[in-house]
């Protein structure tokens, strides 16, 4: 299954405490003289879109109500922020379905998905799938919350903090505020396709 993949957002939250490297800005090193880069041409667009297709991370479906209907998308954009406040970025194209009511949401759903929910990665990525999006046996669907996936290494309930204007996409970042957790590996888009960590997944 081919898989348009969003530009990556990547935050601080993965670096230990003490990091295996120093601060070149520290002051023990003279001053340095900096000039900005001469102009180049931007890359085409369609040979960015082929690198970032080349960059492997794990995804994520992000929920939301827009009124009594449950909305959802899935994004490979996710990253951790921050643990302290307990945050996620991603980033939604502004053309996604699920953007709009997103945006209006004052709270979310981010379940990170196992290598076992590839076929629910493929509901919210197939538009040809959405009918069978949000089925009451793999969802929690209750007006006191965001809709819940009840798969995944972990989900999480989160405020939605801040929307930055991008251009074409937003920027979320939203705040945990109840949290599952569960074991399993990981389920990593890579090349426009779903694999396992180290190995390809089932066939799509």
């Amino acid at each position: 299954m081919a898989l348009d993949i969003d530009p990556r957002w990547l935050g601080d939250a993965a670096w230990p405490v003490a990091a295996p490297f120093g601060d070149a800005s520290s002051g023990a090193e003279p001053p340095y003289a900096v000039h900005a880069a001469p102009a180049a041409p931007l890359v085409a667009s369609g040979s960015f879109k082929e690198a970032l297709a080349q960059l492997a991370s794990g995804v994520a479906i992000v929920s939301c109500w827009d009124g009594t209907t449950p909305r959802g998308l899935l994004v490979s954009s996710i990253t951790g922020l921050s643990v302290d406040p307990p945050r996620f970025l991603f980033c939604v194209r502004k053309e996604a379905s699920s953007h709009d009511a997103l945006r209006r949401a004052a709270h979310c759903g981010v379940a990170v998905l196992a290598e076992d929910d590839q076929g629910e990665a493929l509901r919210f990525s197939a538009p040809g799938l959405s009918h069978e999006r949000f089925d009451p046996g793999r969802w929690r669907l209750a007006a006191d919350a965001p809709p819940a996936y009840q798969g995944g290494l972990s989900t999480a309930r989160c405020a939605i903090s801040q929307v930055i204007d991008a251009g074409t996409h937003s920027v979320f970042i939203v705040t945990a505020t109840a949290l599952r957790l569960a074991p399993g590996p990981p389920l990593i888009a890579h090349a426009r396709a779903f694999q396992g960590l180290g190995r390809p997944a089932a066939d799509s």
